[in-house]
């Protein structure tokens, strides 16, 4: 399962609507963080995942879906993510910011934009207090 919220709701906006996003949002639970690798212009996440996780593989082995922007305007931000598949299985998420200094953390401040061609454009805010 995955822990950070952040990450949660990236893929909630990237696998939504397309019908092959559809297909692969049935693999989250299966899916945890297993490394984030900062590079100071966005991060990459790997995930680790169970056995289970096979029941749910998509038909494209090397399926990449991107399409959704990141705002955090107190710092300046703006970047994009993209979700990379291997062998069908969702394999790693990449972030990666061209407006700002990406920091070393998950963003607690954001607006997560559908912006792939066709898309619905659905966006989430969160501000916690």
């Amino acid at each position: 399962m995955v822990k950070s919220k952040y990450i949660s709701d990236i893929l909630e906006l990237l696998l939504d609507e397309d019908c092959e996003g559809l297909l692969a949002r049935n693999q989250v639970p299966f899916i945890t963080e297993k490394e984030f690798e900062y590079t100071g212009y966005g991060v990459f996440v790997n995930f680790s995942h169970s056995k289970e996780i096979i029941e749910f593989k998509v038909d494209k082995p090397k399926l990449i879906l991107n399409g959704v922007k990141i705002e955090a305007s107190e710092l300046l931000i703006e970047a994009d993510a993209t979700l990379f598949f291997n062998d069908g299985v969702i394999d790693f998420l990449e972030i990666w910011c061209y407006l700002g200094n990406y920091p070393k953390e998950d963003l607690k401040k954001y607006t997560l934009t559908q912006v792939w061609d066709g898309s619905p454009g659905k966006t989430l805010t969160i501000k916690p207090f």
